[in-house]
């Protein structure tokens, strides 16, 4: 069964349109599962909002950011998880938004969401007292690329 399931997702990912937007990622869900209401896909295109669902959901090559926030989150004290889940929900919000445009006008790619993450699991893994500080540095690297 897994050996059929990881057949059929390696056929999605390698049969996927060249001119599409994300060719080279694959969903791995294929309910449209709703959004979190903290999240906002307000104006988003069907194909945009597909997307987005991924990049908050994940797929069977990366975590989504949803997984991310939460593992980071389950590493501090209760004190500094209402503002760090606030933090994380809106930096989440600008980058989602703006990767889940076409690769043609998008400013955000996989290569950076990559980056992206591995830097705030290896901080939150090591120094996870720096965790804040990562996370306004990310957010300054986004807001410099979307202005």
């Amino acid at each position: 069964m897994k050996k059929a399931v990881f057949f059929f997702l390696f056929i999605l990912c390698i049969s996927a349109p060249a001119g599409s937007a994300h060719a080279g990622v694959a969903e791995a869900s294929t309910g449209m599962e709703s959004i979190s209401r903290q999240y906002d896909a307000s104006g988003l295109t069907g194909e945009e909002l597909k997307w987005f669902r991924t990049f908050l959901k994940g797929n069977f090559f990366a975590d989504g950011w949803e997984q991310i926030a939460d593992s980071l989150l389950q590493r501090l004290s209760t004190d500094e998880r209402a503002e760090q889940q606030r933090m994380l929900t809106e930096l989440g919000n600008k980058i989602g938004r703006e990767w889940c445009r076409d690769n043609a006008v998008r400013k955000i790619d996989t290569a950076m969401l990559k980056k992206w993450s591995n830097r705030l699991k290896s901080t939150a893994n090591e120094k996870p007292h720096l965790l804040t500080e990562v996370i306004r540095n990310i957010d300054g690297e986004v807001e410099t690329l979307l202005d």
